[in-house]
């Protein structure tokens, strides 16, 4: 019998395969289609068209594919709206790779380099929020600040876009500086929530790390004592309540 939270994950599993299979059909297509082209043979336009719309499918279902990463957490939300705003963005480009997009209509080019930036942005956040959970001060700190500079990143990168209005060599400067930084702490962050244990007491303890050996085998050992599985045991054990007899109306 399948409990609650395995059917819970199941449209959650289904979907990571899905999208992962698209990334791997999107670029084995295009990597075909490379291999062709550098052989010799000829591509019309249409073929061309074709080869980026591969990449393109292939490329933003991996900015899917990082939003859905937190699916299932406190901030599940935050993954559904990244999800989206790739899709969109994806579905803006291939309307530009297809279409006959005028660049005078600057509304929709600013849409699409929006949501385009949009998606990285929430590509990488999505990543670093999975470190959400972590107590260390050092990691709590430079998660908020990495993803602070990710949002100064945006809003200077789009800023421009939709005013017309370019802050010179000093802008550009500074967004330069501001960017080296949110791609240094990208790094920082997830390096130092590895070298860091979590601390519970006066003891450091890693709460990813696995049972140990000896310790399934007790597990295992006592389930069949009981005559269940070593995954009821641990739900009984979890949920004392569950071992209790239901109470009887007098």
């Amino acid at each position: 019998m399948t409990d609650p939270a395995s059917r819970a994950r199941t449209p959650v599993s289904l979907a990571r395969r899905v999208i992962v299979a698209v990334i791997v059909v999107s670029f084995s297509a295009a990597a075909i289609s490379g291999i062709v082209v550098l052989l010799g043979a000829e591509l019309g336009p249409t073929a061309w068209r074709v080869l980026s719309t591969t990449s393109v499918v292939g490329a933003f279902s991996v900015a899917v594919l990082c939003c859905v990463s937190l699916v299932g957490r406190r901030l599940q939300l935050f993954g559904y709206l990244g999800a989206g705003v790739s899709v969109i963005a994806a579905a803006l480009v291939l309307v530009a790779l297809w279409g006959e997009v005028s660049w005078q209509q600057e509304v929709f080019w600013d849409s699409l380099w929006t949501s385009v930036a949009a998606s990285v942005a929430f590509s990488f956040a999505s990543l670093l929020l999975l470190l959400a959970d972590r107590r260390r001060a050092a990691v709590r700190v430079g998660l908020v600040v990495t993803l602070a500079l990710f949002a100064i990143v945006f809003v200077m990168v789009v800023y421009p876009l939709w005013t017309d209005e370019y802050g010179g060599e000093l802008y550009s400067r500074v967004l330069g500086i501001v960017s080296i930084l949110a791609a240094l702490g990208a790094i920082v962050v997830p390096v130092l929530s590895l070298l860091l244990r979590e601390r519970t007491g006066s003891r450091d303890v890693d709460p990813e790390a696995p049972l140990s050996t000896s310790s399934l085998a007790l597990l295992q050992a006592e389930a069949a004592r009981r005559g269940v599985t070593p995954d009821a045991l641990v739900d009984a054990l979890l949920r004392p309540s569950a071992l209790e007899p239901p109470t009887e109306n007098p």
